[in-house]
């Protein structure tokens, strides 16, 4: 089992969690959009490498089983909550 400070699921071997950073930066968004259909290269292209590894990170962590054995760890620089304000 990682430790506390890991990131990725604490259930994963590390080799899973921070595989995303020995991908190319096409090879991530393309993963991120098998996992995410809706998110687009275009959109996805706004964000530096290093989001993206932490968004890709993120959705393989939410699509494995649900469990007592399954964390994420929210990065300690990201924001529990954050708030929009639309666009007019």
């Amino acid at each position: 089992m990682q430790t506390a400070g890991a990131l990725g699921r604490t259930s994963e071997p590390l080799e899973c969690s921070s595989s995303s950073s020995r991908l190319t930066r096409e090879q991530v968004v393309d993963r991120i959009i098998s996992i995410n259909p809706t998110a687009t290269t275009a959109f996805l292209d706004r964000f530096s490498e290093q989001k993206l590894e932490k968004y890709l990170d993120h959705l393989v962590a939410a699509s494995g089983p649900r469990g007592g054995q399954s964390r994420w760890l929210r990065p300690g620089d990201a924001p529990a909550i954050t708030v929009r304000d639309a666009q007019d």
